[in-house]
C-alpha cells in the first residue's frame, strides 16, 4: 500500500535540477510555427497534437523531440512574445507544481495568449474526489476507486502521489485566474466549452478532472 515510487529523491531533485539549469542555459528558445493558428498542448507528454506546438519539460534525448516540440521549465518565464497564443490547452499539468509557480504560469499564459482568446484547464479535482466520499454515492466510490483500501488512502494517493504538489477545485481555480485578469471563467463538463478547437481532453481521465475555461479580455 506504501509504495515508494513516487517519493522523490534527492538523487531525482539534483538530476531535474541540473536538466533544468542546463536546458534554460543552452537550449530555450522560441516557440516552433507549425501551423496557420498557434495553438500550444502545455504539458504534451508523450500527447502530441497535429498542428500544434506541443510543450513539456526539457528531455534528456532533445534530439528526438519532434519540429513540434518545445522545451522549457514551466517555473520560469516562457521566451514567447505578447498576444501570441490563438488557444492554449493543458491536461494535468498543473498539479506537478508547486501554486505559486502556477499563478506565475498563469500569469504567463495570460501574457502571450491573445486577446479574446481561450484557456482550458484540466486537472484532477478534488470536488470529483469528495463527491464520490459521500454516503449516497458510496457505489461510486467502490467502483471507481476499488484499488484503495479506504478513503484517507484515495486523499493521500490524490495530494502526495505521481509528483503531485498542488490540489485544485473550481473555487482555487477560479481565484487564481480572476487575479490575474481572465474573463469568463467557468467550470465546464467533459467535452464542451467555448471554443471547440481546444477541447482536447482524454476520455479515459474523465471521472477524475476538473475542466475549466478562462478567456483573455479583448
Amino acid at each position: 500500500m506504501f509504495s515508494k515510487e513516487y517519493l522523490p529523491t534527492w538523487k531525482f531533485l539534483l538530476r531535474f535540477e541540473i536538466i533544468s539549469f542546463i536546458g534554460r542555459m543552452f537550449f530555450v528558445r522560441k516557440p516552433p510555427k507549425v501551423a496557420d493558428l498557434n495553438l500550444l498542448n502545455l504539458g504534451c507528454g508523450d500527447q502530441y497534437f497535429d498542428g500544434w506546438v506541443n510543450a513539456d519539460f526539457f528531455r534528456v534525448r532533445f534530439w528526438v523531440v519532434p519540429k513540434s516540440g518545445w522545451s522549457f521549465d514551466f517555473r520560469y518565464p516562457m521566451k514567447c512574445d505578447d498576444n501570441h497564443w490563438d488557444g492554449i490547452f493543458t491536461e494535468h499539468t498543473i498539479e506537478h507544481l508547486h501554486p505559486l509557480d502556477d499563478y506565475n504560469l498563469f500569469k504567463e499564459l495570460f501574457r502571450t495568449l491573445k486577446p479574446g482568446c481561450w484557456l482550458r484547464i484540466s486537472a484532477p479535482g478534488l470536488n470529483k474526489i469528495l463527491e464520490d466520499l459521500t454516503e449516497e454515492n458510496r457505489e461510486e466510490y467502490e467502483l471507481r476507486h476499488s484499488d484503495y483500501n479506504s478513503r484517507a488512502e484515495l486523499i493521500w494517493s490524490l495530494t502526495q502521489n505521481w509528483g503531485h504538489l498542488s490540489v485544485w477545485d473550481p473555487e482555487l481555480l477560479t481565484k487564481f485566474l480572476s487575479d490575474i485578469g481572465f474573463v469568463n471563467i467557468s467550470e465546464v463538463q467533459y467535452g464542451q466549452g467555448s471554443d471547440k478547437k481546444i477541447i482536447k481532453e482524454l476520455k479515459e481521465r474523465k471521472h477524475e478532472s476538473l475542466y475549466v475555461e478562462a478567456q483573455k479580455p479583448l
